[in-house]
């Protein structure tokens, strides 16, 4: 009776252990899924392990960025106070980057007087050398880097391109990997929130 007894246990002890696991992945899944206060639809986030990733960076202060070779003026941290900013990570070989480009020009051209900074800042590990000619042949109007040691893409989570992060005007990431048409919708929100005091 005592042998059953303990084996018993040992069976309710496992059924625990297995149930407790199953409501941690299933609570887990809700947390990546609720996330982020825009659709995850809106990213390129193609799995949960990419969403949970980049959703770990949302709500946060920006991460540092540590960039080189500034073409188009440089921004500082100081520039960015109280500035909606949105981080476009591109490689020059890429071409949805590429074709991103004339809206980032629209884009800025349409909120800089509200408060909207475009920062570039070009990333991979091929190509960094190409970014001053893709500059002046694709026509880029706003500041872009290059992330020589590819610091800023391990900080931000960029494992495609382009990925687009918007940064809120209190410094905290409101979303990365953002697809290239959703970004103005993020972006008016942002705006019309309080500026930071």
């Amino acid at each position: 009776m005592t042998a059953l007894t303990t084996a018993g246990r040992r069976v309710i002890a496992t059924y625990m252990r297995h149930q407790l696991w199953t409501v941690a992945i299933i609570f887990g899944f809700l947390l990546v899924a609720r996330a982020g206060e825009f659709p995850n639809t809106w990213t390129w986030d193609d799995d949960a392990a990419a969403r949970a990733r980049h959703a770990a960076l949302e709500g946060k202060p920006m991460p540092v960025l540590n960039l080189a070779g500034w073409v188009n003026g440089q921004v500082s941290p100081a520039d960015m106070k109280g500035k909606v900013v949105i981080v476009d990570f591109y490689a020059t070989w890429c071409g949805p980057c590429m074709a991103a480009i004339p809206h980032n020009n629209e884009l800025l051209k349409k909120y800089k007087g509200q408060g909207l900074v475009i920062l570039g800042v070009c990333t991979s590990k091929r190509g960094q050398e190409n970014m001053e000619r893709t500059v002046k042949d694709r026509g880029i109007e706003y500041p872009t880097a290059r992330d020589p040691q590819l610091k800023s893409q391990a900080a931000w989570e960029v494992h495609y391109y382009p990925t687009y992060a918007i940064v809120d005007r209190k410094g905290i990431v409101r979303i990365i990997g953002l697809q290239p048409e959703h970004v103005e919708q993020v972006v008016k929100k942002l705006l019309a929130e309080a500026p930071a005091s």
